[in-house]
Formats: structure tokens, C-alpha cells, sequence
């Protein structure tokens, strides 16, 4: 049985002869307690090291059954979960085009919104990043060949050639470098490609742009129609060049697509089969690009991907450890004085049962901590901003955004607002919300 769902969204529960409500009660705990995402998702911007921790189904505490902040396509035990995107495929696109800074080519054939939605997406993020990874051409690479030949070719290996002049067959071993496309990222994007293609069930490539099919093809040459999938060690070890470095990524994000089975809602009587994408992990790339468009005047650091950006809560008297690790969304900066944080919650701004007054109360704690140590040098004023995912069922303000800006304390204020889907839209307000900040007049 093929059960539907959206993201972030209560479960209906639908009850057939095929599986009675008690039934699919116990196959959703079994998801919940045995099924890790982390082992399904795969990273929008090519990260490993995203928090995948939450699960994908979960119940509260009046029994309801709540899906988490995936969607995708979950097969496991004879049933199927299908999680479309709350707000939509269309919307989930646009974010997509914002948050990978790529231009919509022109495409032979459509891809229709149906079950194999998640399939689609990937593969638009997927042909798009070959594309602008291939935009000084594909990643030849240098590597040493060794020949054995009766001329040196490169630098002589000595102690190899000893043996075969001591053996008196009138040959040496030499090693040169030469420039080729045979290694590691040109065998994750066929793999990947092989598994895209079966799952989308598109004849004669019509999903890929020209461009794309002409540099899978080069590969294709290369690798042969079967390459095995590299291990993430094997990628690490490749050496690229400044020009080629754009593959680390699209290399990365083609290894977890090619390792991924039952992309299709196919059902699995065994083991998990699916592939899950986290919406909250490509809304916080959303927000991070219309922060960068939407602050102009001010730099904008990642704090969930640079190092150097995240700082520690707490260090011991003794030893000085670190401890409490604090990695905000993004960190604003004036001439490297630190103006502000923002951290992007893929929830609801709007009261609920588990929220009455709408912001999480982790959130509000968290936020708490990053003010406490994301602050000006000169002064210690700071602000911080919480950027939800605008409700078009809901069209007007939450109680929180219409009475912002809220104060921690006399140095520090909490502005909470929820963005427009359109990235237009949203630099609009994130630069008004930025101006009004900058101009905040904080009491002493």
C-alpha cells in the first residue's frame, strides 16, 4: 500500500481490508524507531555533514502522527510513505533555481508532477550542475602512467628498470603524467546518470538539455556504460584544479545518487529502499541567497559551512575546552565587526499545540546563545533574525512578525518575519528587514 503525505504535516491515516488503521500504526513506529534519514537524504548542495538526526514520521503526545521535514519516497516492509512538499513542487522548484544560483535551459520534453516528483528534482539539480561545473570544460586531470618500453618516457624508475636490465630484456620503467578523464568524479556522474535515467523512465534523454548530453557522452566514452561507484574516500583523493574544482560537488552529489536504490515508490517487501530530499536543509540555502541579495552593504558568512564562522558557548577555567559548538545560519558583518545573525526555521511562525505563541522554544533558546556570542567587538549590540517559510493559507502577520523587534536584553534584539516563496519578493523584505535593523535605536 502506497500511503501519501506531505511534509512537516499531520498523517491522515487511511484504513483499507489491505492495511487496517492498527496496522499501519505499528509500520509507522517501525519507521520511526529502525529507519534513519540520514541513510536516505541526499544533500542539496552536496554536503556530508548535514544534521539528518530527525525523523521522518513521529508522534505526539495526543497519538497524532506527524511526517518531518523531508519529502521523498520511502519503501520498506510491503508498504510505501510518499511525502510530496507542503507548499508545493512549483515552489519547491523555485527555491531549487535560487539556492543552486542555476538558469533554467531549455529541455526536449516535460517532466509532469507525479509520484516520481522527488526523482525529477534531483535530476534537474543534478543535469544543472554539470552544466555549470562544465563551464571551462570537463575535468581532465593529471596522473602517473607507468610504461615499459625500450625508451624513458617521464622520470626513470631506477629500481624497476635494474631488474629488467639485470634480466636482460632491454626494456626500463618510466613514469610520466598525462592529462585524463578516467578517475573517480567521471565514474560518480555515470553512475549517477545510469540510475537517473532508469528512474525517470524518459526515453532517448529528452530530460537532459543538449549541453548535458554532450558532456555525459565524452564521459560516457571514458568510463563505459558500468563504472563502479566510487567510495567518498576515492573522491577525496581526486586533485582538481581551479578550474575543475566545480566537480568536487556535482562528484559528490552523483556518489549519493548512484548509491541510493528504489528512487521509483516501487515496493519493497525487505529492506528500506527510497530516496528523501531535506526541504529544511534547501530552505536554508533559500534564505542564505536572498540574505546575500537582500543585505547588500553587509557580508554574509555561512555559519553552517565555514569554520571560521561558528564559535563555542561555553570554555572550561581548567583547560580551556571548548564546549556547545554554535553554527547560525548566516552572520552579517560590517567591515568585519559582526552586525547580526539569522538562522532559517523550516517551520511554522503560527501558534500550535506544541508552540502557543507560535517560535519553538529550543529555537528561542538558541537564538539566545548565538546573540551571546555573535556580537559587535565595539559595542556588543547584535541582532538576530528568525526567517520562516511564508503560509499562503494564512494572509496576515503572526503575532511575533507584527510586534517585532523583540528585546533580549538592552543590547540585543530578536526580529522574527516569514519570507515570500518569490526570491524577489523575499530580498525585498529581507532588505527592509536589514535597514530597519540597522537603524534600531538600542537603549543603554
Amino acid at each position: 500500500m502506497i500511503v501519501e503525505a506531505k511534509d512537516c504535516s499531520k498523517l491522515k491515516m487511511p484504513s483499507s481490508k489491505e492495511l487496517p488503521k492498527e496496522e499501519l500504526v505499528n509500520w509507522l513506529s517501525d519507521v520511526a524507531s529502525n529507519v534513519k534519514a540520514k541513510n536516505l537524504t541526499i544533500s542539496v548542495s552536496g554536503s556530508t555533514s548535514q544534521d539528518n538526526d530527525e525523523r521522518i514520521v513521529h508522534c505526539d503526545r495526543e497519538g497524532t502522527w506527524w511526517t518531518g521535514r523531508y519529502i521523498g519516497t520511502l519503501s520498506y516492509k510491503g508498504h510505501c510513505l510518499n511525502i510530496q512538499p507542503r507548499f508545493g513542487l512549483d515552489t519547491i522548484r523555485d527555491w531549487l533555481i535560487e539556492a543552486t544560483s542555476v538558469v533554467t535551459t531549455n529541455v526536449q520534453g516535460e517532466l509532469q508532477s507525479n509520484s516520481s516528483f522527488i526523482i525529477q528534482l534531483l535530476a534537474y539539480v543534478w543535469v544543472q550542475g554539470i552544466i555549470e561545473a562544465a563551464r571551462h570544460g570537463l575535468p581532465s586531470l593529471r596522473r602517473d602512467v607507468t610504461v615499459k618500453s625500450a625508451t624513458i618516457r617521464g622520470r626513470l624508475d631506477v629500481s624497476k628498470s635494474i631488474r629488467l636490465i639485470a634480466a636482460r630484456q632491454g626494456q626500463v620503467i618510466s613514469v610520466h603524467s598525462e592529462k585524463s578523464l578516467d578517475h573517480a568524479a567521471s565514474c560518480a556522474i555515470i553512475a549517477a546518470y545510469r540510475v537517473l535515467r532508469k528512474g525517470l523512465g524518459i526515453p532517448d534523454e529528452k530530460w537532459m538539455p543538449s549541453r548535458a548530453i554532450e558532456l555525459v557522452h565524452q564521459l560516457l566514452a571514458v568510463t563505459g556504460p558500468h563504472p563502479t561507484v566510487p567510495t567518498q574516500q576515492e573522491l577525496e583523493k581526486v586533485r582538481y584544479t581551479p578550474i575543475t574544482i566545480g566537480f568536487a560537488k556535482i562528484a559528490e552529489l552523483s556518489r549519493q545518487i548512484a548509491n541510493r536504490q528504489g528512487l521509483t515508490t516501487e515496493i519493497s517487501k525487505g529492506e528500506v529502499k527510497g530516496l528523501l530530499l531535506d526541504v529544511a536543509e534547501l530552505w536554508e540555502l533559500y534564505v542564505l541567497s536572498v540574505l546575500g541579495k537582500g543585505s547588500a552593504a553587509l557580508s554574509v558568512s555561512h555559519g553552517t559551512r565555514e569554520r571560521s564562522a561558528s564559535k563555542f558557548l561555553l570554555s572550561s577555567d581548567i583547560n580551556k575546552r571548548l564546549l556547545g559548538k554554535l553554527m547560525p545560519d548566516g552572520i552579517l558583518y560590517e567591515q568585519g565587526n559582526i552586525k547580526g545573525v539569522v538562522d532559517a526555521k523550516y517551520k511554522s511562525i503560527f501558534p500550535s499545540p506544541t508552540a502557543p505563541d507560535g517560535p519553538q522554544r529550543e529555537d528561542l533558546y538558541q537564538m539566545a546563545a548565538y546573540l551571546g556570542r555573535f556580537k559587535s567587538q565595539e559595542d556588543g549590540f547584535a541582532w538576530g533574525l528568525l526567517a520562516y517559510p511564508q503560509d499562503p493559507l494564512k494572509t496576515y502577520l503572526s503575532e511575533v512578525e507584527k510586534n517585532s523587534p523583540w528585546s533580549l536584553d538592552q543590547k540585543k534584539k530578536i526580529f522574527f518575519a516569514a519570507l515570500p516563496h518569490k526570491a524577489i519578493e523575499a530580498t525585498d523584505k529581507i532588505r527592509g528587514i536589514v535597514e530597519q535593523m540597522n537603524n534600531l535605536s538600542f537603549s543603554k
